[in-house]
């Protein structure tokens, strides 16, 4: 740190900065002593027993277990597993929620391959796109033994945009 910074009277070393720092510096005595004030205060303040009795101990003792066990109980609830399900009534609601989505889903892309027009593309495009319909189709299949999966429902979107996104450039290309 021994680099010059130009000052107003020219470059200024660190060490005549340190001095010049130390020269401003200046120690002040209190006009009084301040501590037969605090003194006198404090032996003013009414003095409180400790809380030594065996009925505080045992009530906060109490406090602290109830606040313990409802801990606990918030924490096991908290990590309690994705698949096991709140209520069947919600589960089974989440399962035809996601079962609509995905056959909605399902129905627009077969929309957007009918437009496409499917057999004008090219051979050598054929086995990506195979590839993609045999995913889709697993996908659906594995629907169908777990309906109320997100995974599974994000994992058909990816496959029916890539799908059609690749059909779209063979068609083009």
């Amino acid at each position: 740190m021994n680099e010059q910074r130009p000052g107003p009277a020219g470059p200024i070393g660190e060490g005549e900065l340190r001095m010049a720092l130390r020269g401003l510096r200046q120690d002040l005595e209190p006009g009084h002593d301040l501590w037969p004030g605090i003194a006198g205060r404090i032996q003013a303040m009414p003095q409180q027993p400790p809380s030594s009795t065996p009925g505080a101990h045992t009530r906060w003792w109490s406090l602290a277990t109830a606040a313990s066990v409802l801990l606990a109980v918030g924490v096991a609830w908290q990590l309690k597993p994705a698949g096991a399900p709140a209520t069947a009534v919600q589960s089974v609601a989440a399962a035809t929620l996601i079962q609509r989505e995905a056959d909605s889903m399902t129905a627009q892309y077969r929309a957007a391959l009918r437009e496409l027009e499917p057999g004008a593309v090219a051979a050598s495009w054929q086995p990506g796109l195979e590839a993609l319909d045999r995913s889709a189709a697993e996908i659906r299949g594995a629907l169908q033994h777990d309906p109320d999966s997100r995974l599974l429902l994000q994992r058909l979107r990816e496959t029916y945009t890539r799908r059609l996104a690749l059909a779209r450039r063979a068609l083009y290309a």
